[in-house]
């Protein structure tokens, strides 16, 4: 296995994500203001609608040369005050393609939603590549002498942005005392681990949809009833 660096330079590029979708739908990549404009002008279905337009990372963190995004769970028990549970494993999803810039509309290089890479040919021969646990990730790092990066700087690094992103909104959601929400964070690390919000998503899919997620998603949710 070997780090790959991305790029030596930027390109101004730009993620397009509608707002009211989920599972990596109609999102494209744009270097040019005008296929932008042209995208999202009308609406992709020709009715108008939200969008979101975030910079794309360039040079993101790669492993065997393809991007992977991490999905972390947090629940939110009350608003006010705010009280948060940050679950202890994550697990990263793979694009199934060597990341390139050459083709900024090819889903299969630039989204790592699990979604969107399992309509590829040969998913199912390679599914079970397609994510990593946690434990996977630290033995990658401690593989190539980082082995103090997860727990010194990429974990802290992610708790500190669930925080802030949810103290962003929480003067803005209806407070439901006995109540609770888990929320999928995705997070992606650049070439120097440091970590960048992609997406918070209402919802987060809990199927299991490779062995990863199958044993994951069956373990947080009884967690989750031990909370309540």
């Amino acid at each position: 296995m070997n780090v790959q660096s991305s790029l030596n330079g930027l390109d101004n590029v730009w993620i397009v994500k509608p707002a009211g979708k989920s599972r990596g739908r109609d999102i494209i990549c744009a270097n040019r203001i005008n296929r932008i404009l042209e995208y999202i002008g009308f609406g992709i279905s020709g009715k108008e609608m939200h969008w979101v337009v975030q910079k794309y990372l360039e040079r993101p963190f790669l492993i065997n040369r393809r991007k992977f995004d991490i999905r972390q769970w947090v629940m939110v028990t009350d608003w006010n005050p705010l009280t948060v549970w940050f679950y202890d494993e994550c697990y990263l999803r793979f694009s199934m393609s060597d990341f390139s810039m050459k083709d900024l509309e090819d889903n299969y290089t630039h989204l790592c939603n699990n979604s969107i890479q399992k309509e590829g040919e040969n998913f199912e021969q390679v599914k079970n590549s397609s994510m990593w646990d946690l434990d996977s990730f630290k033995s990658f790092l401690l593989s190539h002498n980082q082995q103090e990066a997860w727990e010194e700087k990429i974990l802290p690094q992610m708790k500190r942005i669930s925080k802030w992103a949810l103290m962003c909104a929480q003067d803005m959601l209806e407070n439901r005392k006995f109540s609770c929400e888990v929320y999928g964070y995705d997070f992606i690390l650049d070439e120097q681990l440091n970590v960048w919000l992609l997406e918070v998503n209402a919802s987060p899919d809990m199927s299991a949809s490779t062995h990863v997620t199958e044993r994951l998603t069956e373990r947080v949710m009884e967690d989750m009833i031990r909370v309540i």
